[in-house]
């Protein structure tokens, strides 16, 4: 071991001697140098390999690196000079330990991603070529892997005949891999962008006047026989091919693009005549070309509100025109109009919200009379009308689906928005009360014993009462009880906490935050019964003694702040919790104890 990190540091001597020969480093850095460098040496050729010790040592001879960099510059002293056997000797170390921890660690993509980043800076490509070859040996089920060394081969290489090899090894691999098919379909195109700029630089004249004998490149052959193959191989998805025609739009330039978007769309529109998001796609054509619309403008410095409001007429209209049609699935079809029109509200300028806004309860009011709504989408409409609207839209709703909670509690919060009487908020949850689901729904009963406290104290005792007293779900009352006892502490005297107290603690379900509020209104107290809070603790520790390392804690914090550090009751409290709590809180509560010294 000692003597392969001796020969490393030998081979370096070459490198510390011209450095210091330039005054690149002092006789003293050198030095620390070299007792790094055999530090982490000794590191990589221990017997267990660690992907950190490789890490850290790139890490410094990277840095390393950087500083020669600077210190050339500061010191004025020439780029090039020495610097193959300066700093090119550190870029192959770095290189070499780089294919060495990549070798140790195939299966950690991100160490190859690293090399290659670090080759890439380094302007070394024909390496990171190479890099990559060896990556996707490993990791060739990774689409995105070879997606990065297609394009790496195209745009970085130049060249054109790796890449599309790459993307076809890719697909005989993952065939059903679509945004292997998107990439492969984008290359082509630039690829075919390539060749038309390579002739308006190479042939100008001869471009101009023989336009008729364009290549099978030119002409857009090999991008459709992409398309069809990416076609046959992934049926039955139009949204996938939306995404070309998406892609053809980037490429607008080309003379076959308008062709070939007709060309889609006709397929979408006989092979997928009764799917309802295929005819969604074919609705929103007018926009699919928004985006670029915007930038142009943009850089142009135009408005283009009024010609995308236009077109957003145009889709509506098209809706409409597929939802005529007896073939179409007319739920999911109206749904999808929906989810249109809501898009469009969302990304609507403020000028025009209003008009939006219109155009969405038109449609869900048109979609509500021939369809079944779902209670989301009654919630949605509510959510984008104004209140006066929101309250027929809401009344509709709990109409068609009375046990639904959701929709009974965006009524009752209607009401309340608009500080409604108590009366009619009495009468509106009467008629939610009626029904099973909404009854025994802790939605519904925190919305109105939220209000009936700000607005009528005799209704929300009523209210209070009849949830710990009537057969309601066990989760409304477990969450009503310790509202309740917390009301009563705000509102009444601690005599009638006391009573609420005992009147509750006697009716099951139990709720360990029912007794520990009780016990922290009693500890708060100006007159503090320690008895009771005891009985408290008692009680608590029937129901919740195996679960809740917390209960035990606070019991003992109790008692060492009441009870005079009454050292023999503690130890018994203590003793008790270690024999009744379950494993993984009695590790927790040993923990605590040894922290806050109440052993």
């Amino acid at each position: 071991m000692a003597e392969v990190v001796q020969r490393h540091l030998e081979d370096m001597l070459s490198e510390f001697e011209q450095a210091k020969r330039i005054g690149l480093f002092t006789e003293a850095e050198i030095k620390k140098m070299v007792r790094t460098r055999r530090r982490h040496e000794y590191k990589i050729i221990r017997r267990t390999k660690e992907k950190e010790c490789y890490l850290d040592y790139i890490k410094y001879e990277t840095h390393l690196l950087k500083l020669i960099q600077l210190r050339r510059e500061k010191l004025k002293i020439g780029r090039t000079h020495k610097k193959n056997e300066i700093d090119l000797a550190i870029k192959r170390r770095i290189e070499r330990l780089f294919r060495s921890v990549c070798h140790r660690f195939k299966k950690d993509v991100q160490l190859w991603l690293t090399f290659i980043e670090f080759l890439t800076k380094q302007h070394d490509y024909s390496t990171a070529s190479s890099a990559y070859t060896s990556a996707l040996q490993t990791h060739g089920n990774k689409y995105w892997l070879w997606i990065l060394a297609a394009k790496f081969e195209f745009e970085t290489m130049v060249s054109p005949s790796s890449a599309r090899s790459l993307f076809q090894r890719a697909l005989r691999l993952m065939p059903q891999e679509k945004k292997l098919w998107l990439e492969y379909f984008k290359f082509e195109l630039l690829y075919v962008e390539l060749i038309q700029k390579r002739q308006a630089v190479l042939d100008r004249t001869k471009l101009e006047t023989n336009d008729n004998e364009e290549d099978a490149i030119l002409q857009g052959k090999i991008v459709e026989i992409v398309f069809q193959n990416a076609q046959s191989t992934i049926e039955n998805d139009p949204v996938f091919l939306c995404s070309f025609i998406q892609i053809l739009y980037e490429f607008s330039q080309f003379s076959f693009a308008e062709s070939f978007i007709n060309q889609i769309y006709s397929i979408l529109k006989e092979k997928y005549s009764s799917n309802a998001l295929a005819q969604s796609l074919i609705a929103q054509r007018p926009l699919i070309n928004e985006r670029k619309m915007l930038d142009e403008a943009a850089k142009k410095d135009q408005d283009v509100t009024f010609m995308i409001a236009v077109l957003e007429q145009q889709v509506r209209e098209n809706y409409e025109k597929q939802l005529k049609k007896s073939t179409v699935n007319k739920n999911e079809l109206w749904n999808l109009y929906l989810d249109f029109c809501v898009q469009r509200l969302t990304q609507a300028a403020s000028s025009n919200k209003t008009e939006h806004i219109s155009t969405c309860d038109q449609v869900f009011s048109s979609a509500s009379q021939q369809i079944s709504l779902t209670p989301e989408r009654y919630l949605e409409w509510v959510s984008i009308v104004d209140h006066d609207r929101a309250k027929v839209v809401i009344q509709k709703a709990t109409d068609q689906y009375p046990n639904d909670s959701s929709l009974w509690n965006k009524r009752l919060s209607l009401f309340i928005e608009e500080s409604a009487d108590s009366k009619i908020l009495k009468k509106e949850f009467k008629l939610a009360y009626q029904h099973s689901d909404v009854k025994n729904s802790a939605l519904i009963w925190n919305t109105i014993i939220d209000y009936a406290q700000e607005h009528d104290i005799k209704w929300t005792e009523e209210l209070f009462e009849h949830s710990q007293f009537e057969s309601l779900d066990l989760s409304v009352a477990l969450q009503m009880k310790s509202k309740y006892l917390q009301w009563i502490n705000q509102t009444k005297s601690i005599q009638q906490v006391r009573k609420i107290f005992d009147k509750l603690s006697s009716r099951i379900p139990a709720s360990l935050q029912f007794y520990m509020d009780y016990i922290k209104i009693e500890q708060s107290s100006s007159n503090i019964d320690n008895k009771r809070i005891k009985t408290a603790f008692e009680q608590a520790i029937i129901y919740f003694g195996k679960i809740s390392a917390d209960l035990w804690l606070a019991y003992l914090d109790h008692l060492k702040q009441y009870q005079s550090l009454d050292f023999i009751t503690m130890s018994r409290v203590h003793s008790r919790a270690l024999h009744a709590l379950e494993s993984d809180e009695l590790k927790r509560f040993n923990t605590e104890c040894a922290l806050r010294n109440l052993t």
